[in-house]
């Protein structure tokens, strides 16, 4: 129902989507995005829908989440000299390739501009060129390629080592001044942000190490303010060799309603990781799984994968990374995995206003944070009850009560659940012990209506409907029935 005037009614055929216009019986049109036809792959069991204004995000948990190709990664063939201190006749000694070269300020002609002007008359710049240069000549094969030596201002130097547009690693050291300190250089890390230059070249990325722990390890990336060299700021960014994100054709995609009787089913343009690497910035825990089911809570949209809930960055839908790979933000995204010593895979979730609940075949949970708001540091999941649930059929919402099935080899059972409260355990009724061993074992869909006071069962290979009403006066259902109805054919 996307409004007053448009209703629709449709259907995954294979690996294409057929919807009618269920007012006017019209055929609607569907277009397809790119490659998009290739996520239709599974049964009807692998399929869930979530529907949020005009767009429905199909879900195919038939389909393993991957992520794009890591990007390129350069491996210390780019170094930085930064001049940290000068003086006359200072000396500065920098060793590359095995190679040192030594010089020595001038008294009367000392240029800071010119990072260094030693006595013979050349700058470290001259000198280091003069190096290669005479290396290359001699054929050593530990200088070459292609070397690029820059002034990025008047006290950084950059150092660049590439083969056939490729990068190649070299090896250097610097060190000038009485401690040794006048002269520094560093390649893809440094210990600290304070080591940093000011001036450097546009999109330079540096890892900044931080500590022995890999976890506070993050990437800045310069921006020079003129688009080229000199000076500039440090912005966050993604690592050496870094995937960007998600595969996005193994994501859940989305079904749009463009205009009257015209759909689009396309990929989803989720969000990219913008900083840090995989330990810093991790994967979701659904890559490399497939995703079961989907759900939208505190303006957060979630996925179920094994054993696991994720939800995006709070009204960020399609950003399942951090912003940041310095701290957690409350904004961040949410990812849990349930414990329990029985095997957890969970199939279905429901909101409620007590948390989100969480079902698996054998156990159900309940996330939630004592505050009522969910966040990365204040969301828990504990154990809400031990039933055994069919997975391929998902408990519905029946106002203030949720229906579940469970099955046996001869006849399906019907359960209604109330949630108590964060911290009290559910009450749960068998509302199919009056008519026992009755409701077929096959049944394949559960639907509700909370408005009409009722629930439905019913399969595809049978003409029976089963259907369940009731009456309450609000604390109690003061009349209860079950009645089937037989069709002309089976229900679909």
């Amino acid at each position: 129902n996307r409004d007053d005037d448009e209703t629709y009614v449709g259907c995954i055929k294979g690996s294409n989507i057929y919807i009618w216009n269920a007012l006017t019986g019209v055929a609607c049109t569907v277009n397809y995005g790119t490659n998009a036809t290739n996520y239709l792959s599974g049964t009807k069991e692998n399929y869930k829908l979530l529907t949020l204004l005009d767009t429905t995000l199909v879900i195919n948990s038939s389909v393993t989440v991957g992520t794009q190709a890591n990007t390129a990664s350069s491996a210390n063939n780019v170094a930085t000299l930064i001049l940290n201190a000068s003086a006359p006749e200072l000396q500065y000694k920098v060793v590359l390739q095995g190679i040192a070269i030594t010089v020595t300020a001038d008294v009367n002609d000392f240029s800071f501009n010119d990072v260094l002007t030693a006595k013979t008359g050349a700058n470290l710049k001259d000198a280091i060129e003069a190096v290669i240069t005479a290396q290359q000549s001699a054929s050593n094969l530990d200088f070459s390629g292609n070397w690029t030596v820059t002034q990025n201002g008047k006290d950084t130097l950059t150092i660049e080592r590439k083969s056939g547009g490729n990068p190649v690693p070299f090896s250097i050291t610097a060190e000038g001044g009485s401690n040794n300190a006048a002269l520094s250089v560093f390649q893809d890390e440094v210990r600290d942000v304070t080591l940093l230059p000011n001036e450097s070249f546009n999109g330079h990325k540096v890892k900044i190490v931080n500590t022995a722990s890999n976890v506070d390890d993050y990437y800045a990336q310069f921006t020079a303010d003129n688009g080229v060299s000199g000076r500039g700021f440090w912005e966050e960014t993604i690592g050496f060799g870094v995937s960007n994100g998600l595969d996005h054709a193994t994501m859940p995609h989305e079904l749009i309603n463009t205009s009257a009787n015209t759909f689009t089913f396309q990929q989803v343009n989720y969000n990219n990781r913008l900083c840090g690497d995989e330990v810093s910035n991790s994967d979701p825990s659904f890559v490399g799984s497939k995703i079961t089911a989907g759900f939208l809570h505190n303006n957060r949209l979630g996925f179920l994968s094994n054993d696991n809930v994720i939800m995006s960055q709070a009204g960020e839908y399609y950003n399942f990374f951090f912003k940041t790979a310095q701290t957690v933000l409350d904004s961040d995204p949410i990812d849990l995995s349930v414990s329990s010593v029985l095997p957890t895979k969970l199939y279905a979730v429901l909101p409620t206003a007590q948390g989100v609940i969480l079902f698996s075949s054998r156990q159900q949970f309940i996330m939630f944070s004592d505050t009522g708001v969910l966040t990365p540091a204040l969301a828990t999941v504990r154990a809400l009850s031990n039933y055994e649930m069919d997975d391929k059929v998902a408990p519905v919402d029946v106002g203030t009560n949720i229906n579940f099935i469970s099955k046996t080899p001869g006849y399906t059972r019907v359960f209604s659940m109330v949630t108590k409260g964060q911290q009290q355990n559910p009450q749960v009724l068998d509302l199919s012990r009056v008519v026992k061993e009755w409701i077929s074992p096959n049944i394949d869909l559960l639907i509700s209506s909370p408005q009409n006071s009722m629930i439905a069962l019913s399969c595809q290979s049978e003409k029976e409907v089963y259907i369940f009403r009731y009456y309450s006066d609000g604390e109690s259902n003061l009349m209860e029935s079950w009645v089937s109805w037989l069709m002309p054919g089976t229900t679909q």
